[in-house]
């Protein structure tokens, strides 16, 4: 029987945005949006948080301690290891890699993914790149990699970059793999709208939203892509 573990990746230490991971959008941190978001998944068995070893994340995992989700601590640019390491002792197979500046990442789109991802007996799915069919939005962005893919991955000689960015290696073929894309539904097939926070603009933007549409973190992603279309229609109005 699969068993299929999300892995929240998250750090303080962002050059372009420092500590955003735990500032607020609306009643929530950055981060209990996207925990809270990504356990109401149907098909992801158990939540965690990956994040590094470094004194600066001790706020982080103090965060996720308050909201009750398992963390664990690993290499600071090493991701890839530190995703592997963050499996040991579960008996998971299929590992869904969220990254934690996408507040708005849906429940829905997860567990799509996952869904694509075992009938197609993929080893790496995704719907957020710009290959392939992909035309979600930005900001509902899931990727789905088969442990063994990752395992295999981690005992290669990458190159730093590589194991950085996780799944790049795979992406720009330096490693062969079976690949999905998955497309989105038509009401959600908006690749011209942005939901990541990568700056503090951005944030400043998605609060806007927040408040005008009263979103939640238990709005789904059509109720997110509505509020921006009327938010839209009004300035121009």
């Amino acid at each position: 029987m699969t068993r299929t573990v999300a892995i929240i990746q998250a750090r303080l230490g962002s050059r372009r945005f420092p500590g955003k991971m735990l500032v607020p959008l609306g009643e929530w941190s950055l981060l209990e949006w996207v925990v809270t978001r990504v356990r109401q998944s149907v098909l992801v068995d158990h939540v965690l948080v990956a994040t590094t070893s470094e004194q600066l994340d001790d706020r982080l995992v103090a965060e996720c301690q308050r909201l009750g989700v398992t963390v664990v601590r690993g290499s600071t640019d090493d991701v890839l290891g530190r995703f592997v390491d963050a499996l040991a002792g579960d008996s998971c197979d299929t590992v869904v890699r969220i990254c934690a500046d996408n507040p708005f990442v849906d429940a829905g789109c997860i567990d799509s993914a996952i869904s694509a991802h075992l009938e197609k007996q993929s080893d790496y799915t995704f719907n957020h790149r710009p290959n392939g069919a992909c035309n979600y939005a930005d900001g509902f962005g899931v990727e789905v990699v088969s442990r063994k893919l990752l395992e295999e991955m981690n005992s290669m000689p990458l190159t730093s970059r590589h194991r950085e960015h996780v799944t790049l290696a795979v992406v720009e073929g330096a490693i062969q793999a079976r690949i999905h894309a998955c497309t989105a539904p038509s009401r959600l097939a908006r690749p011209d709208l942005r939901f990541d926070v990568d700056l503090p603009e951005d944030l400043d933007r998605l609060s806007g939203l927040v408040a005008a549409g009263r979103i939640t973190p238990s709005s789904s992603a059509i109720d997110v892509v509505s509020v921006a279309d009327r938010v839209t229609a009004d300035r121009s109005s």
